[in-house]
């Protein structure tokens, strides 16, 4: 058995901050991923993922700020862009309420109609006396290179990464936690479980309750000159969202509009969902073919109401930080859940 100071179980974009903000620490931390880092199974896997301030929420918008700092320490760390900047849109019956929220945060937006979005930000075809929230920090984040950097920095400071080491238990004990892989046994002071759809069965061999529901999404990618793109999010029933893709054209995907799934299942894109998305790009864009160059799904863990999970429980620490929109606040999550485990 491997005595550590922690133990992070998921080696997605949550599990890698959380090692990587606990080696910074002085900790000595070991990263436990059942399949290879990057895999396409869960919530972490793909070239993009929007980065935005605009919420209806400002502690939110206080999140996002925070993390955009953070994003830049790590991009000075790594010697590469993680965030690129293209500015963001929003349109949607509620989406004043985005506005009082960057307001309160003293955060940059503006006010622009959709003639507006057609000058500066070709392909994009609103009606021309649409109400757009335009605000300037938002951008893209590349995903795979974030979670790359992340680990990168955590072994540089000391970190073991283990890929395809599936955790067989968790053991709670009085001063430690042992946690048992088919490869051999760790013993630490606290044991985090940053483990997306996989979290809730695991928790539950321990008698914690994991009240989320994992959700199957597909998102498609159309062939589109994204050169001069900005992010954009339709609040709605689904809320859609399109961001530039490097290489791969525009990323559109629906939020939380698939079917509750196991993880450990093989299913198909839903086809309904590209349906959707094909006309709604057709409606939103010109000149973008409506069939997609491809399409692919992820996982979403949902909370009700959509807010995250952070907490302690004895020596076990719980982030499932998802709900579809929790990559954006990764270095501050990962930062967060590693002052649970210390402390």
């Amino acid at each position: 058995m491997k005595r550590v100071d922690h133990v992070v179980v998921g080696g997605g974009i949550m599990g890698s901050a959380t090692t990587r903000a606990l080696s910074k620490l002085g900790k000595k931390v070991v990263l436990l991923e059942q399949f290879r880092l990057g895999h396409k199974r869960g919530s972490s896997h793909g070239r993009t993922r929007i980065f935005r301030f605009s919420y209806p929420d400002a502690m939110y918008v206080a999140m996002a700020q925070e993390s955009l700092e953070l994003w830049r320490d790590l991009e000075r760390e790594a010697g590469t862009e993680l965030v690129h900047t293209t500015g963001g849109l929003d349109i949607g019956p509620r989406v004043a309420e985005n506005a009082r929220a960057l307001e309160e945060r003293g955060a940059g937006y503006e006010w622009i109609d959709g003639s507006t979005v057609r000058d500066r930000f070709p392909p994009l075809s609103l009606p021309a006396d649409a109400e757009v929230l335009f605000q300037p920090d938002s951008g893209v984040i590349y995903a795979d290179a974030a979670i790359a950097s992340f680990v990168t920095s955590a072994m540089d400071a000391g970190a073991d990464v283990i890929e395809e080491r599936q955790v067989i238990s968790i053991e709670p004990h009085a001063r430690s936690v042992i946690v048992r892989t088919p490869g051999g046994d760790f013993e630490g002071d606290s044991i985090v479980v940053t483990a997306g759809p996989w979290a809730k069965k695991l928790l539950a061999t321990i008698e914690i309750d994991l009240p989320v529901r994992p959700t199957r999404e597909t998102v498609a990618y159309f062939d589109c000159d994204t050169s001069s793109v900005p992010t954009f999010v339709e609040w709605g029933s689904p809320s859609v969202y399109s961001l530039p893709s490097p290489g791969q054209g525009l990323k559109v995907g629906e939020h939380i509009a698939g079917p509750v799934a196991d993880p450990d299942s093989d299913q198909p894109v839903d086809a309904q969902s590209v349906q959707r998305m094909s006309e709604w790009v057709t409606e939103r864009f010109t000149g973008v073919d409506a069939e997609p160059r491809f399409s692919e799904t992820c996982f979403y863990t949902n909370t009700k109401d959509e807010h995250f999970i952070l907490e302690r429980h004895g020596d076990i620490v719980v982030g499932s930080p998802c709900s579809g929109h929790g990559f954006k606040f990764a270095p501050l999550i990962g930062r967060r859940l590693a002052e649970f485990a210390v402390d």
